[in-house]
């Protein structure tokens, strides 16, 4: 009884192994078109069939406007590249169809990440009235420090091509009790609110 089990467990497993590939098989005869990108403006399309077919190729903006159109006839298997290092930066969306059913599709980012600057920062409430302000920048740039007293501003201070500095700050006019904030942004686009504690 225990071998009559382990057959049919095992043949269970091969059938449905065997229909698993059959799925994978129809699959790939029935999308020999494959949209890939091989770098960051660049991408191949693949088509994999040896038969006589028209494929065209429709390149949208982020308005949806078309920006090219590719009508490719060919009798065997093919590559092509498709560059979009020359096209403004966007999101551009690639489809590939054959007989008007769409067979492969595929988005192009071609927005420039801007890397937010490098800027480190830190406050310290001393004794007297007194603060203590760090600030390290990766790179140099101008540098403006505001200081505000319950939402006035008392200080302001610019610091040319600097890729940081230490500074005491003595607040003899402020108010012991009041809520002071310290204010530093950079011509590189950062900007930090700090509060003294």
């Amino acid at each position: 009884m225990k071998a009559f089990i382990a057959t049919m467990i095992l043949a269970a497993s091969v059938s449905v192994s065997a229909i698993a590939n059959e799925t994978d098989f129809e699959k790939t005869a029935k999308s020999p078109v494959t949209l890939r990108k091989v770098d960051e403006s660049k991408v191949q399309l693949i088509y994999g069939l040896n038969e006589a077919k028209t494929v065209t190729v429709k390149i949208f903006d982020e308005n949806n406007f078309l920006v090219q159109k590719d009508k490719i006839v060919s009798d065997n298997a093919f590559a092509k590249y498709y560059d979009f290092s020359k096209l403004k930066a966007g999101v551009y969306s690639m489809a590939v169809y054959e007989d008007n059913v769409v067979m492969d599709k595929l988005e192009v980012d071609l927005n420039v990440a801007v890397p937010s600057p490098l800027v480190y920062t830190k406050l310290e409430k001393l004794e007297n009235n007194s603060y203590k302000l760090l600030v390290n920048a990766l790179l140099p740039s101008d540098l403006s420090v505001l200081v505000f007293e319950n939402d006035r501003l008392v200080h302001e201070e610019k610091v040319d091509n600097s890729v940081g500095f230490q500074k005491l700050y003595r607040m003899e006019r402020v108010n012991p009790s009041a809520r002071v904030e310290f204010y530093v942004r950079s011509s590189d686009g950062f900007a930090q609110l700090m509060a003294a504690k």
